[in-house]
């Protein structure tokens, strides 16, 4: 599959138009646009839980993503792309496909989380529904962060390096935009860290799916199981519950593993 990608895209960078340079600017700014969105909706510092600090830098990032695309599509339309919104992602092929198949991936990653919820606080769990910082979180974050880092970088990218390259490369913008609102050094490095692995991993599902739906419900669950509470296993005064525990998140990363190259097949997206 990444041969075959990688000789589209070598075909595509000798059509004229817009060269490599704009392009790869573009995928720069276009994260420094997102983050300077934000701060100029909350320039007076308020709370970013706070309900209307969430709206404000909703409205402040949906306004981005209309800028992203917009510029995105001209200059993959001036590259000499006949479909740019399907270069981006932006379809319904494939669909019903990037809603389930994803997420079926993902919540087998997350098996030990499932357990750990259902043994833990599933009603405090099930509280946090009801938070402004939920629709945050899990709904308007996953959707406008995945239109401008995936479908409009990733897309920008593309055309300029080979697939592998762009696994590497477009998920460091993503890790430090989200750098902005941590003030501790060492969550800092970890945040960065932790952010750019789960960036090559939805970039690598929006490359083999060409469908924005893949990277953003993928996103949205992460988000909504945060990350694994490895910590919290031995605090659980039952054996057979620790034991569990660890065989949960062991077999479903296992399974994970096993699953990911079947399940992130092109066609099974209609990506021909």
């Amino acid at each position: 599959m990444l041969e075959e990608s990688e000789a589209y895209q070598n075909e595509g960078r000798e059509e004229g138009g817009m060269g490599c340079g704009a392009s790869i600017s573009l995928a720069v700014l276009f994260p420094l646009s997102f983050v300077g969105f934000l701060h100029l909706a909350d320039h007076n510092g308020t709370d970013r839980n706070d309900p209307q600090s969430i709206r404000k830098r909703s409205i402040a990032a949906i306004a981005n993503n209309v800028l992203c695309v917009t510029v995105t599509y001209a200059a993959l339309w001036q590259r000499g792309d006949s479909s740019p919104l399907r270069s981006m992602g932006l379809r319904t092929e494939g669909a019903l496909s990037a809603i389930l198949w994803p997420s079926v991936l993902v919540s087998v990653l997350y098996t030990g989380q499932w357990v750990l919820l259902y043994l833990d606080a599933p009603f405090e769990w099930r509280a946090a529904f009801q938070k402004y910082t939920f629709i945050r979180d899990v709904i308007l974050g996953p959707v406008t962060e995945e239109i401008t880092f995936r479908c409009c970088c990733v897309a920008l990218l593309s055309n300029c390096l080979s697939p592998t390259m762009t696994i590497v490369v477009a998920p460091l913008p993503f890790a430090c935009s989200h750098l902005h609102h941590i003030g501790d050094d060492r969550r800092r490095v970890f945040q960065m860290a932790y952010t750019y692995v789960f960036g090559t991993y939805v970039t690598y599902l929006f490359q083999s799916t060409k469908q924005a739906l893949a990277p953003v419900i993928t996103h949205a669950i992460c988000n909504c199981l945060g990350l694994p509470l490895f910590g919290e296993i031995d605090t659980f005064p039952s054996q057979f519950h620790r034991v569990l525990l660890w065989t949960a998140y062991a077999s479903g990363m296992y399974c994970f593993v096993m699953l990911l190259g079947p399940l992130t097949q092109p066609e099974l997206y209609q990506n021909w």
